[in-house]
């Protein structure tokens, strides 16, 4: 619910109220979009802490339902103080979830009919943050379940917090994601969690192992991509990810016109000849 700032005698408009009004209805703001309504939600949620869940929930309810941005500050409210139990906690972070995955998704879409493949949606990130954020475990497999089931907005989010969560939540992710979806976000994505899931296996051992590997094996060029093969002659630059057939996604640490160098991830640093190398771009 936007203030309009009041002009002073100099005709330089006076700052934005920093506190809630009477005319700043909790129901209007969890509805809006800008920037001056977020911060003064951000100050009911943390006013009202353990109180705000059933205000929220109403406001889910209504048309049209809790906007992306006000999620994003639910979410972050939750996770600093808990405002219910762990079902309500579960209810509103899966709402909130449901709500910025759904922004994301058809940002992404938006993309596909354009140029633009980078997937900087604003909302990415806070979304991110929620997940590398969890305390307890229960609520974490339940971002995690959720996400998964969200299509490519919540796959999206899951890729971009990999390396910042937990191995056993990283494994958890493994078993919930699936590699289709990742490679409809794009080769970049899937080179980015490929590598990631790589480094996790090296520290697995039995089943766990088995399950990050076949993962990796369902993430496979072979099977979804359709890049050309890297020809000895063209340029790869260090940074780059490349796929190889039997040692899947790697990381170009060193090029010269004779040999590459690849990080492998679990299978080891490896030096090819450039003229035998049978490799793929990723990026």
């Amino acid at each position: 619910m936007a203030h309009k700032e009041p002009i002073d005698a100099s005709g330089v408009a006076e700052p934005a109220p920093s506190e809630i009004t009477e005319d700043d209805s909790p129901l209007d703001l969890l509805l809006a979009h800008d920037e001056e309504s977020m911060s003064l939600l951000a100050l009911w949620l943390k006013e009202n802490a353990t109180t705000f869940a059933p205000v929220v929930i109403q406001a889910a309810r209504q048309k049209p339902g809790l906007s992306p941005e006000a999620s994003c500050a639910v979410l972050d409210a939750m996770f600093k103080k808990a405002p219910a139990d762990d079902e309500t906690m579960m209810k509103l972070m899966s709402e909130c979830l449901r709500v910025i995955t759904s922004r994301i998704t058809a940002s992404i879409d938006a993309e596909a009919m354009g140029d633009d493949h980078r997937h900087d949606d604003p909302l990415v990130g806070p979304a991110v943050a929620v997940v590398a954020a969890g305390r307890r475990s229960n609520l974490s497999e339940a971002a995690v379940n959720c996400l998964a089931k969200q299509g490519l907005g919540g796959a999206l989010v899951l890729v971009r917090a990999f390396d910042s969560v937990r191995d056993t939540l990283k494994l958890y992710v493994v078993r919930r994601l699936k590699p289709a979806v990742v490679w409809d976000l794009g080769e970049n994505e899937v080179a980015s969690l490929a590598n990631s899931v790589s480094k996790l296996a090296e520290s697995l051992e039995g089943k766990q192992n088995a399950a990050a590997l076949k993962f990796l094996a369902a993430l496979a060029p072979n099977e979804h991509s359709s890049s050309a093969e890297i020809n000895p002659t063209d340029p790869i630059e260090t940074g780059e990810y490349v796929f190889h057939a039997s040692w899947g996604t790697g990381n170009v640490l060193k090029v010269s016109d004779e040999t590459i160098t690849i990080d492998f991830g679990c299978y080891g640093k490896r030096t090819l000849l450039r003229k035998l190398a049978t490799l793929r771009h990723a990026v």
